[in-house]
């Protein structure tokens, strides 16, 4: 509301009170024998409209200062309730001076009487009660709409929260889909078959067996965890684990996979499959083309209430980006799925110094698993169950 429209609503409101009040003097006059009616008595209607107009500010703020909807006990009511009775009492008692002080003199000289102290205090005693009556009914009405436009206010943000969630619940979806597609690509499963039927073809098969268990355990762990949005370090590092185990064996003795993670961390939540596309990147565009002592380290540790993950390859850094073709999808997937869960609080950086390397770090608030609900921690058991 305008500043211009509040005083006009307040206008209205007054102004349909005084109406009624003028109304009713007038009726009176009109079935008094031999009654009059007095100049004097327009200008005193017009002056009552006119200071009540003005007083609508401090109304209000008393309306709010006081408030009589709100959930307090029976005592704290009664002083609220007692404020209010003051409070009218005190502009009441203020507009029949004014009233006194600009009319006085023209009542006098038009009915033939002084206005006296004493009838000042007849009036106020015989009016209070309309006046307090007027004044309670503007008090009660703005906590009403106020208290309504807050409950709607609240089911706006309600449904702005839905709207969140799940466009969350669709970024995830997406990043679960980008996974698996990662996982169950012609590209992927061809060099993961072909390197199967090597195995079997050079009598390893000792390792064609664990590439398929290696597979199989993959596929199975991200199934299971489908549902949930968010899981423990722990768990995530189980994915990257299982997924690097293949690699492993893809490149055979040209890979070493390094892990430094901090038991601190380890509870720490963050949402599904965030690492997925990390450690992908470091794969397609870091060490797939050395020829030799291919590097990858994770490291997470916790700094008071922020998770800091690193994940490090010793690949061509940014020469290396530049000469791979590639869309960045689910980098940007990240970030996107990173912005809805923690908007700003998230950092996702990469570091490729000159001479090659690159170091992804990942800084989100660190939320504690042992803080959420049973349901979230007994998600978490059974998709990981202790040794």
């Amino acid at each position: 509301m305008t500043s211009r429209q509040f005083w006009r609503y307040s206008f209205l409101y007054w102004s349909f009170f005084s109406l009624i009040w003028y109304c009713q003097a007038t009726m009176v006059w009109l079935l008094t024998p031999n009654g009059r009616m007095y100049y004097t008595e327009t200008l005193y209607w017009l002056i009552e409209l006119l200071f009540w107009w003005a007083a609508t500010p401090v109304i209000i703020w008393c309306a709010q200062r006081f408030s009589l909807l709100r959930k307090q006990s029976a005592s704290r009511f009664a002083m609220q309730l007692l404020t209010h009775v003051l409070i009218a009492a005190l502009l009441y008692g203020i507009e029949l001076v004014i009233e006194h002080l600009l009319l006085g003199s023209a009542i006098a000289h038009e009915q033939g009487r002084a206005i006296t102290v004493r009838r000042v205090l007849v009036v106020f005693f015989l009016s209070f009660g309309t006046a307090f009556s007027q004044y309670m009914l503007l008090v009660v009405c703005y906590s009403v709409l106020t208290h309504i436009y807050k409950l709607q206010s609240l089911k706006e943000q309600n449904l702005q929260t839905e709207l969140i969630n799940e466009q969350l619940n669709t970024q995830l979806a997406n990043a679960q889909l980008q996974a698996l597609k990662m996982q169950l690509n012609p590209h992927f499963l061809f060099n993961t078959l072909h390197s199967i039927v090597s195995m079997l073809m050079g009598n390893q098969s000792r390792r064609a067996i664990q590439m398929v268990t290696t597979l199989s355990d993959l596929l199975r762990s991200v199934l299971m965890r489908q549902q949930a949005n968010f899981l423990t370090l722990r768990e995530e590092m189980t994915l990257a684990k299982q997924y690097l185990a293949i690699q492993a064996i893809r490149f055979e003795d040209r890979l070493t996979v390094e892990y430094d993670i901090a038991p601190e961390a380890e509870h720490c939540l963050l949402p599904q499959l965030i690492l997925q596309p990390l450690v992908e990147n470091a794969i397609t565009h870091g060490i797939a083309n050395r020829a030799e002592s291919a590097l990858i380290r994770i490291s997470a540790q916790r700094q008071e209430d922020v998770l800091l993950v690193e994940v490090f390859d010793n690949g061509l850094g940014q020469k290396g980006r530049r000469n791979t073709a590639g869309t960045g999808l689910g980098l940007s997937n990240t970030r996107s799925r990173l912005e809805k869960a923690y908007g700003d609080k998230a950092q996702l950086q990469f570091d490729q110094p000159p001479g090659g390397t690159t170091t992804i770090r990942l800084r989100i608030p660190c939320q504690s698993s042992l803080l959420h609900s049973a349901d979230q921690v007994e998600a978490v058991s059974r998709l990981n169950p202790t040794p």
